[in-house]
């Protein structure tokens, strides 16, 4: 790969992904490869002006940062560190007294994302760099052109998510129902996708040859960036004879098409970071600080009317109730972040354009209603749900919010999606997804327990002082006023979830009226002593929710 200096990578790469955190001493350095701090033989081997990625390292650790300083001082471009923004002073104060460059990476961004970033870049500048080519364009469209010219076949130009990103448009170009379909709907035709994505041509370094049944004759050949894989360039000639010796020509097409689907990349990517940092501040209520809209988009990046889900991992236990992974912290939020960078490919794969923020513990993800997806919100979450499983191997509970046009309306979603997940993760529900409007009641008892609980005023105090007689005297008049009244009154059905004889059920009855005034009698006071009760005894109430 060729070397890129130090200071135009982090500039080529999209804001909110890597900043410069010291300079270093001496020239400004060259990177020419990426390696893992965690893989010290792969260091001590790697040529000079590697981009040392410091995966594990503690930045809170001065020991541990001093030895990673010294390991990219023998010969690496710079050391590359997570960090928030903004960084630790003496962090700082560390790398600058070291000579060192040291770069900063977002604590959200996986070190692969950084690491694919990076090698792309190098790769990239490689190919801008070689000598020779002779097709050029301003854009992938006139791009088509050009090489439609040459080879006498039509072309299209497709991303991997099967999205048409260009295609020529010269007369009288060879055209077939296939071709015209996708041209129409700017995405691989359904009945074209198992030949679209023949193992065949994505894994071959040359030219392939394909012939459908039914369509005209194509050539096809990888788009790739080093050995990142961009999509695919395709030929469609009119007929068997017409199909010419064009590899090299489509080979060079590929090249030239990578270093633009590269930059339309950086621009995506840019923007899917945009609409990701709106949602952030939208669910915190930092932004709209005026009148609501209603569909259409503003500065901010957010789209409304929308969807808004939230997901959290359903937690794993051992056998006895221990969890699973005592000291797992890192590793779920890990696993939150790559259950991010799955809904938005997946959400743009399949036609949406979604945003996405980690907010503490759960992932929450924007959908336009009104978007151009091929599958609904619903499938999509399903479909998300299924392969946080078989790729991630994590299970996870989601929650989605009815349609939201306003401001105002996106944060009481978000409560109530918080809510429902709550709700959800107490009584341990199994993995999948639910809606927050099919969980409306669960939500209303939650808050009106909650309401109770943190008001004085909204208590009589009964329960209270039944739950003092209960610890003093070992007593259980609270779960069983509780049971009963959950029961509607039905003593044998109320006496089995108790596990006592309904002689038993109906003597402390008669005894909490006798002691304590209960007055079974009246439905305002069982109404209010059920919320009591209810209130004061929480994971009684969650199990019978």
């Amino acid at each position: 790969m060729t070397a890129m200096l130090l200071a135009h990578l982090t500039e080529a790469l999209q804001d909110g992904v890597i900043s410069l955190l010291a300079e270093g001493d001496g020239e400004e350095p060259r990177v020419s490869g990426v390696e893992l701090l965690d893989g010290p033989e792969a260091v001590r081997a790697a040529p000079p002006g590697q981009l040392l990625l410091g995966v594990g390292l503690d930045v809170a650790d001065r020991g541990a940062v001093d030895a990673a300083l010294r390991t990219a001082a023998r010969g690496s471009a710079a050391l590359a560190v997570k960090c928030a923004t903004p960084p630790p002073p003496d962090l700082v104060a560390q790398a600058r007294e070291s000579g060192v460059p040291v770069l900063a990476v977002n604590p959200e961004v996986p070190w692969t994302r950084v690491q694919r970033l990076v090698t792309t870049m190098l790769a990239a500048r490689a190919a801008d760099s070689e000598p020779g080519g002779g097709l050029a364009g301003g854009d992938l469209f006139s791009l088509a052109n050009a090489v439609a010219g040459i080879v006498g076949g039509a072309v299209a130009i497709m991303d991997t998510q099967q999205v048409v990103v260009a295609y020529s448009n010269l007369p009288d170009q060879p055209i077939d129902e296939t071709r015209r379909r996708g041209i129409l709907g700017r995405r691989v035709p359904e009945d074209a996708l198992a030949d679209h994505l023949d193992r065949e041509v994505w894994v071959s370094d040359t030219v392939v040859p394909r012939h459908r049944p039914g369509d005209l004759p194509r050539m096809a050949v990888v788009v790739r960036a080093g050995a990142d894989v961009l999509g695919s360039l395709w030929v469609a000639f009119p007929d068997e004879a017409a199909v010419t010796d064009c590899g090299a020509t489509l080979q060079e097409a590929a090249r030239v098409a990578a270093l633009h689907m590269l930059a339309l990349r950086r621009q995506l990517d840019a923007e899917q970071e945009r609409h990701d940092r709106a949602l952030r501040a939208a669910l915190e209520g930092q932004v709209w600080e005026g009148p609501a809209f209603e569909g259409r988009q503003r500065d901010d990046g957010v789209r409304l009317p929308a969807v808004l889900v939230g997901l959290a991992e359903v937690a794993q236990e051992r056998e006895g109730g221990r969890p699973a992974d005592p000291g797992g912290e890192a590793r779920r939020r890990a696993a939150l972040t790559r259950m991010l960078d799955l809904a938005v490919l997946d959400g743009r794969s399949l036609g949406h354009e979604p945003a996405a923020a980690l907010l503490g513990e759960r992932l929450y993800v924007l959908l336009p209603a009104a978007g151009p997806g091929s599958v609904s919100a619903d499938v999509l979450l399903e479909h998300l749900l299924d392969r946080a499983g078989h790729s991630l191997h994590r299970s996870f509970t989601a929650v989605r919010s009815p349609v939201v046009t306003t401001a105002s309306a996106l944060l009481v979603a978000r409560r109530d999606v918080d809510t429902a997940l709550d709700h959800l993760q107490e009584r341990r529900a199994a993995p999948g997804a639910h809606r927050t409007d099919d969980l409306r009641p669960e939500l209303v008892l939650r808050r009106l327990l909650d309401a109770v609980r943190g008001d004085a005023n909204l208590r009589t105090g009964l329960a209270e002082r039944l739950r003092a007689h209960d610890t003093e005297h070992a007593t259980d008049y609270c779960a069983t006023l509780l049971t009963y009244l959950r029961h509607f009154g039905d003593v044998a059905a109320a006496s089995a979830d108790l596990h006592i004889h309904q002689n038993t059920l109906r003597l402390r009855l008669r005894r909490a009226e006798q002691l304590f005034g209960v007055s079974l009698a009246d439905p305002t006071r069982r109404l209010v002593l059920t919320l009591e009760l209810a209130a004061l005894d929480e994971p009684f109430a969650e199990r019978h929710q």
